[in-house]
């Protein structure tokens, strides 16, 4: 029995349906949303805390009500990554604004 070769393209079509399939239940099911309402919960907490602070006369640092928890996930893959994203977006747009001019001066 011989192996059925399957199209490379086909592969990456694929793959792009099940990153998008994925993206889209991620969506419907509120994850994005639940994420947000998790942090607007802090902030009022926070803003619960920092009027009773004010109430009681007590000291307030603003420092202890900022909520920057960012994490740097930079690495140099990613930096790679990004610098390769730019690259191809970079080519794409000229050889769009190349094949335009083509066509524009065709007709």
């Amino acid at each position: 029995m011989k192996k059925k070769k399957t199209n490379p393209v086909l592969r990456i079509l694929g793959l792009l349906f099940i990153v998008y399939i994925a993206l889209f239940i991620a969506s419907t099911s509120g994850y994005y949303e639940s994420k947000i309402r998790d942090k607007v919960v802090v902030t009022e907490e926070g803003i619960k805390e920092f009027e009773e602070k004010v109430q009681n006369g007590e000291e307030i640092d603003i420092e202890a009500f900022l909520n920057n928890e960012r994490i740097d996930y930079s690495s140099n893959m990613s930096t790679l990554g990004d610098n390769l994203t730019n690259s191809l977006e970079n080519a794409v747009s000229g050889g769009m604004k190349i094949v335009t001019d083509i066509l524009r001066s065709l007709f």
